[in-house]
């Protein structure tokens, strides 16, 4: 009878572990890595300066990695460039916040100082990432997170 009970108890606990890893490999969250955050929509200055999709200049995506280094990739018109460097998360009353420092200067760090260095921060919901650079008249940009293919 001890056999049976351990047996059943085993299948029972190995059933669950593997619905919990079906579910994890689909769980988009910003606590599990690594995370691609994909940019769909833009913004500009004026109402209804809003852009979508392949309408946009360009299509870029960030890959934050669970060692705190992350690669952003844009693409337009048949060129890929990419830029690498660490981030830290920063969390406060205020949000949720990713501190980007690139490693080296590339053209597509976008921010209002110049530097190597970009904030990106996610909305209440947490369901998209936005760039500060529209706080000093750059676009506005829209992440959302998707699967890693």
């Amino acid at each position: 009878m001890k056999k049976l009970i351990l047996i059943l108890f085993s299948l029972s606990i190995l059933s669950c572990t593997e619905n919990t890893a079906q579910i994890d490999s689909q769980d988009l969250s910003i606590i599990n890595f690594p995370q691609k955050w994909t940019l769909y929509k833009m913004t500009g200055r004026f109402i209804g300066s809003e852009i979508t999709g392949s309408d946009m200049a360009y299509q870029e995506y960030y890959i934050f990695n669970a060692n705190n280094t992350f690669s952003k990739i844009r693409i337009s018109e048949d060129r890929e460039i990419m830029a690498e460097g660490s981030y830290r998360i920063d969390y406060s009353n205020e949000g949720i916040a990713y501190l980007l420092n690139y490693s080296i200067k590339s053209d597509i760090i976008e921010n209002c100082s110049g530097d190597n260095e970009e904030f990106l921060y996610l909305d209440p919901s947490k369901t998209t990432l936005l760039s500060s650079w529209w706080s000093c008249d750059g676009p506005g940009l829209f992440y959302q997170q998707v699967p890693i293919e």
